[in-house]
């Protein structure tokens, strides 16, 4: 899977359903789209609505969304993510993967610089540690194998498969 973030000023879309059944939700692009409308939203009977299951609706970053689990709680912290993600698509992976693992939304930005990800199979990171680290003689090369060394750096825990032809690496 590749990620290509929105840039060029493309907003996501999300859509506020209230909980309360006589109101009707909307949708929302930031901020200040979403208190401007929830500002004034009542119910068929004049009360004021407060309580909303946030959705995202399109754009790129709903697997981030939905492994933070954003609620209203969280909806400014989500939006000052946005900005600090700054479109750059390595930080949204890794923000991914670390909201997977559990950490808080206040925690991904402290952390994401700890790991890089690196473009390419267990095997090759496993072949280019190899080569930067030893000098092994031409003739002995056909004797290494790498899709197994680099199996055993995934299971031990060295290196972290995001997805096939993704590795994290740090942390």
């Amino acid at each position: 899977m590749s990620t290509i973030l929105q840039g060029n000023g493309a907003k996501s879309m999300y859509f506020a359903q209230p909980y309360n059944l006589s109101a009707v939700g909307f949708y929302f692009t930031d901020l200040e789209d979403y208190q401007a409308k929830v500002k004034g939203l009542t119910d068929e009977f004049g009360y004021p609505v407060e309580e909303f299951e946030l959705q995202y609706i399109d754009g790129d970053h709903a697997r981030l969304f939905e492994a933070l689990r954003i609620s209203q709680a969280s909806l400014a912290d989500w939006f000052d993510l946005l900005d600090e993600l700054d479109d750059d698509e390595d930080r949204y992976l890794i923000a991914c993967h670390l909201a997977g693992e559990g950490y808080a939304i206040g925690e991904l930005a402290e952390r994401w610089d700890d790991y890089r990800l690196y473009r390419g199979t267990a095997a090759d990171y496993a072949a280019e540690i190899v080569a930067e680290c030893y000098e092994i003689p031409g003739n002995l090369e056909a004797y290494i194998d790498y899709e197994r060394l680099g199996r055993d750096m995934v299971l031990g825990g060295d290196i972290t498969e995001i997805e096939y032809g993704l590795i994290l690496l740090g942390g």
